[in-house]
């Protein structure tokens, strides 16, 4: 079983590829998703979790689907 630190990471990590493969830097995804960036910068570094209205609006910003932003089932670094 996941522990919630390392699913949290695994988020971050998922947010960070999207990101740049979208060519956003973090302060543009802040604006774009409508999150503080602080809290944008704290999730990012595994500092709480996204909630799922995050991911949506990420999702949207990043133009790709919220399951694209979560690990796989049964995924594991």
């Amino acid at each position: 079983m996941l522990r919630m630190e390392h699913l949290d990471r695994m988020v971050a990590d998922l947010v960070r590829l999207a990101m740049s493969s979208a060519g956003l830097t973090q302060v543009e995804l802040a604006r774009l998703s409508d999150i503080p960036p602080g809290t944008l910068a704290d999730r990012l570094d595994s500092r709480g979790s996204f909630d799922l209205h995050e991911l949506v609006r990420l999702a949207a910003a990043l133009g790709c689907r919220v399951t694209d932003l979560v690990p796989e089932s049964g995924a594991s670094e």
